[in-house]
């Protein structure tokens, strides 16, 4: 199975096949289309024999929303497949053959459903009313329309989404504000953004649109006032943001930790997990007890909270100064006194911190490290690195710079992603 697109692959003499919708086991009758030198993709006509790997999908959208990929499998085979992807990714880029490196088994989601903190749902039109929804799924037979599936909950995010998405639909269908359409540049709506801390129940629903709102949601309001786990109802509208009732955050708890999560913040999508991993690293051989850590992308603080139970100092570093306000109000809500919060990038912390840190944590975006930011961190030359990483490409291609000064001593895949081709994996490097 080729992720993240989730299709299928048929091999035929010496053409690579893709063929969507189809999973490993399956006997298919497929019409070849598309070629394209040695692959092509393949229209699948028919399942002739299923898969014993098959599941039913619990959700009835499947298929049909872009949301999910995987769920037509059993969850023991998604993390075999990906646990065979970052195993793959690493041989083919990393240039080396990786058997024997210590790359462990997957970490399952503590939950296999409802693990999401936070979704994004798209405003569209049908049968002259407003539809809330998630975008269809892309194909390689047609092209992309940006077309949004109407859905009355979400499986991956929390049950309380089949509570809200009703009373946003029933409001914003009478209130004359209509779905955003970017290539016409008309209309006013454009997304529903939905948070749960897990830890808590509270929940944050915010209406992001192209202009402003003015009152026209108060009829939302006055709904969403019925759900008490509704704790903050915020508006976004000609770049502006305003909180209409509740509280201006919602507060996750973790590990015994809490976060304040507000409108922007960068939050792991799937926290209960997330505290596993965290757990993890800080419970490495050689972490505890660490003179000084530094985090690369520090976002809201997570990591470098959890670590502040076990080392003597942390600092953590991140460009965003939304994301480094929220990081000390974590640390002031907590009482960790040995953080230290900084709004820069993560390429010029070899200046600073060269020959200071023993410890170095990075978590960069799905494009990895830039060039500047591995220079920076040869140059801090830690003892330790723990990267955080949520794409396996950028992960094989970023340890293959660094190897010869780092040896990976452990791999630990985390499946922060059920039903879907992403994973996050935990890499733990000592100086060579």
């Amino acid at each position: 199975m080729a992720l993240p697109a989730g299709h299928g692959v048929i091999r035929l003499g010496g053409l690579v096949v893709f063929a969507p919708g189809s999973v490993p086991g399956d006997r298919v009758r497929i019409r070849i289309a598309k070629p394209a030198g040695r692959f092509a993709y393949g229209d699948i006509l028919a399942i002739e024999k299923e898969s014993p790997l098959r599941e039913r999908p619990s959700c009835p959208h499947f298929g049909s929303c872009g949301g999910c990929d995987l769920q037509a499998l059993s969850y023991e085979a998604q993390l075999r497949i990906k646990e065979n992807h970052l195993l793959q990714a690493l041989k083919r880029i990393g240039g080396e053959d990786m058997e024997g490196e210590p790359i462990s088994p997957m970490v399952p989601s503590v939950d296999r459903f409802f693990y999401r903190g936070k979704i994004e749902f798209s405003f569209g039109r049908a049968q002259g009313r407003t539809t809330v929804g998630l975008s269809g799924r892309s194909s390689p037979f047609s092209s992309y329309a940006g077309r949004v599936v109407p859905v009355d909950g979400c499986l991956l995010f929390s049950p309380v989404a089949g509570q809200v998405l009703p009373l946003v639909v029933d409001a914003l269908s009478g209130s004359g504000l209509m779905p955003y359409d970017a290539a016409a540049g008309k209309g006013t709506l454009q997304r529903l953004v939905i948070r749960e801390a897990k830890g808590t129940g509270e929940v944050m629903v915010h209406v992001v649109a192209a202009s402003d709102l003015g009152r026209r949601l108060s009829g939302l309001k006055d709904r969403l006032a019925a759900l008490p786990q509704v704790a903050s109802f915020y508006a976004t509208g000609n770049r502006a943001t305003r909180l209409l009732s509740g509280k201006p955050a919602i507060d996750e708890k973790l590990s015994g930790l809490t976060f304040r999560i507000y409108p922007f913040s960068f939050f792991q999508p799937n926290p209960m997990t997330a505290g596993l991993l965290y757990e993890r690293l800080a419970s490495f051989p050689g972490i505890e007890g660490s003179r000084r850590a530094l985090g690369l992308y520090c976002g809201s603080g997570p990591v470098e909270l959890h670590l502040a139970r076990v080392v003597k100092e942390v600092t953590g570093i991140d460009s965003s100064g939304d994301n480094i306000a929220c990081a000390r109000e974590n640390a002031r809500l907590n009482g960790s006194e040995n953080c230290t919060f900084i709004e820069d990038k993560a390429e010029r912390a070899g200046q600073v911190f060269a020959g200071k840190t023993d410890l170095l944590v990075v978590d960069p975006p799905r494009r990895g490290m830039s060039g500047a930011a591995l220079a920076a961190v040869r140059r801090i030359g830690p003892e330790r690195i723990a990267y955080i990483s949520c794409n396996p490409t950028t992960l094989a291609r970023d340890l293959k710079d660094l190897k010869g000064s780092y040896r990976a001593k452990e791999i630990v895949p985390f499946d922060f992603f059920p039903h879907t081709a992403h994973f996050e994996v935990l890499t733990l490097l000592e100086r060579a």
